[in-house]
């Protein structure tokens, strides 16, 4: 018990607890600045029109972030306490090395859909409301989670998709779309007269619809077929509306060449 009382064990254990202190400390004043550095970035990636991240997704992945940086200091930290007690900690990183090796092989495909759903949601490929084919499938994302996207298609039945499986995507709610009309022209019809009433038919719907950003425009005569002269017109159009601006090109051009006595093209 006299060892207990002596100055130079008492130095040694205050020096033990001071340098436990000390590395709580450092770990405490880790994960808090590695958070503030991480929220501030993605508060600034939020607002920046060159690399946009929705306000939803800028925070999904700063706290996932923050979660895998603060257990990575809280293991690292229980380590350098563990070897200020002299434990030896080659057999505790062996296993977890053993461990992480083993839930690695039995969960590729989770972890595979994890990291895809990262980059899908840090890259923003598709967001909540996109129209997307993915495959064989197709439709409107409900959902997107680090795992899996949820599809609602044109029959209203819900795919559930898992990440890891998405190798190929087109993305129907970015940018412009084009659309192309395709009349059918009798041989007996006055190309010239035709041209001019397309180009009547270009302007009103240009006029008309606001889902039309340019055009119409008549690129001309494209194909010759039995029976008739196809005319292609071409638009640019708003996401998915490019059906819509077809349909009411198509009605235009039909009452202008009922008005105009257009020939319709020989069936069969």
């Amino acid at each position: 018990m006299g060892e207990l009382i002596t100055a130079d064990y008492w130095l040694f254990f205050a020096n033990k607890i001071l340098r436990l202190m000390v590395i709580s400390l450092i770990a405490l004043a880790a994960c808090r600045f590695s958070g503030a550095v991480i929220e501030r970035f993605f508060q600034a990636q939020s607002g920046s029109k060159k690399f946009y991240l929705e306000e939803k997704r800028a925070r999904t992945l700063s706290s996932v972030l923050k979660m895998i940086l603060r257990y990575t200091v809280y293991f690292i930290a229980a380590v350098m306490i563990l070897q200020e007690f002299r434990i030896d900690t080659t057999s505790i990183l062996t296993g977890a090395g053993i461990i992480g090796l083993a839930v690695g092989v039995g969960a590729q495909s989770l972890v595979k859909d994890i990291i895809t759903g990262f980059f899908v949601i840090l890259e923003d490929q598709y967001s909540v409301g996109d129209y997307i084919v993915s495959g064989d499938m197709a439709g409107t994302v409900e959902d997107i989670s680090f795992r899996i996207t949820k599809l609602r298609d044109a029959n209203g039945v819900q795919h559930i998709i898992p990440n890891g499986s998405i190798t190929r995507l087109s993305n129907y709610s970015r940018g412009h779309m084009q659309a192309v009309i395709n009349i059918p022209v009798s041989y007996q019809a006055d190309i010239g007269k035709v041209l001019v009433l397309l180009e009547e038919a270009c302007r009103n719907i240009g006029k008309e619809l606001p889902e039309v950003l340019d055009g119409p425009k008549v690129v001309g005569v494209v194909d010759l077929r039995p029976g008739e002269v196809i005319i292609r017109v071409v638009a640019k159009t708003a996401p998915l509306e490019q059906q819509k601006v077809e349909t009411a090109f198509r009605h235009k051009v039909k009452l202008l060449f009922d008005a105009a006595q257009i020939p319709a093209p020989n069936a069969g």
